[in-house]
């Protein structure tokens, strides 16, 4: 009986020393700092630009870059009135765009509407001259890094140093993770669990496996379209 007590007591000893042996590793890891990921730095903007609401995409309806326009909604188009339920409904805009070439193509979308900013917050847009100033804004969305794209899902290994604790966060969409870059705390340590995978233009995907190929990546089709 008292074997048996040893060997537990032992056995509880081993798991003890193998979550802090795992713990200081990671702590090592994360403290690493070309592999952080540090606010404000370039590598953090870029990818929070390609990860941002893509506001031009559906510029088709709503002609600015400031926003887009939470899906459903009613629009006019050429006179024409359409319910857009998705992105795929916007070929039905370009139909009546081309049934003649004579005219000046318009769209006006039917009030009130929710817009969707580049960092994913929303409003309603009443009257139309709301929609005129927000549509009038300095445009801060990103020009670049439009045809490219991550591969989801992706991790990022983070280590509190307040609490001492690790874990690995899960990203599963753009959305995601833009929230996550967008609130990094200097009090957690943040490092994208590599390799990740970027698909280039022509759809090719790249490996990435460091934070040094990953800025490169994203350095080099910064100006795609």
């Amino acid at each position: 009986m008292k074997l048996d007590k040893a060997k537990i007591y032992i056995f509880f000893i081993l798991i003890t020393l193998f979550l802090f042996s795992c713990q200081s590793e990671e702590n090592v890891v994360l403290q690493d700092d070309t592999e952080n990921l540090i606010s404000g730095s370039q590598l953090v903007d870029k990818m929070l630009q390609l990860t941002q609401n893509p506001v031009w995409a559906d510029n088709i309806i709503d002609s600015t870059d400031c926003f887009s326009v939470k899906l459903p909604v009613n629009v006019l188009v050429n006179g024409q009135e359409l319910h857009i339920a998705e992105i795929s409904d916007f070929i039905s805009v370009e139909d009546i765009f081309n049934e003649s070439q004579q005219d000046v193509d318009m769209v006006q979308v039917e009030l009130p509407a929710t817009v969707v900013y580049a960092d994913y917050t929303q409003s309603q847009i009443l009257t139309q001259e709301d929609w005129d100033l927000a549509s009038e804004c300095v445009n801060t969305a990103s020009t670049g890094l439009k045809c490219l794209r991550f591969v989801y899902p992706l991790s990022v290994n983070i280590y509190d140093t307040v609490y001492q604790v690790a874990d690995v966060q899960v990203m599963d969409d753009d959305m995601e993770f833009y929230g996550f870059l967008n609130n990094l705390n200097e009090n957690v340590l943040s490092a994208i669990a590599y390799p990740v995978v970027v698909v280039k233009p022509d759809g090719e995907e790249v490996d990435c496996n460091n934070n040094n190929e990953l800025l490169s990546v994203l350095s080099m089709f910064y100006e795609c379209d």
